[in-house]
């Protein structure tokens, strides 16, 4: 199987503050400028040897990058995939809210958080924006 990607849009988040949900309390761990990236990706099967076109599906990622400033008793180190996560910030000129965000990767060298924004309803208004 192979997965081909194409970005379609990248669009700045400033402004931005990142929640966790632990325990049933909310807390905010982190402020900081970022971005969102939207990608198209098609995943292409093997058929008798041959690669065929398979499904395309579009991908939105919310990265918190830069200057992420962690607020007092949080870090990279309390980042992980079992817990929910949201953040706020201004993307395209609107201030947007991105609910149950899943966390994909990270990149403490980059100082880089990305998540997986699962709203289809949210991709599809910044990519008419």
């Amino acid at each position: 199987m192979a997965r081909i990607g194409e970005t379609i849009k990248v669009i700045p988040a400033n402004d931005g503050e990142l929640y966790m949900t632990s325990g049933g309390r909310r807390y905010c761990i982190a402020k900081f400028n970022g971005r969102v990236e939207i990608e198209e990706k098609q995943t292409r099967v093997a058929i008798l040897g041959t690669l065929q076109k398979g499904t395309k599906r579009i991908f939105a990622s919310f990265v918190v990058c830069g200057d992420v400033d962690f607020q007092r008793g949080f870090g990279f180190d309390c980042i992980d995939s079992g817990k929910v996560f949201e953040a706020q910030a201004i993307v395209g000129g609107e201030r947007l809210a991105f609910a149950g965000l899943r966390f994909e990767d990270s990149d403490p060298l980059k100082n880089e958080l990305v998540f997986e924004i699962p709203d289809l309803e949210l991709i599809q208004k910044m990519l008419e924006d």
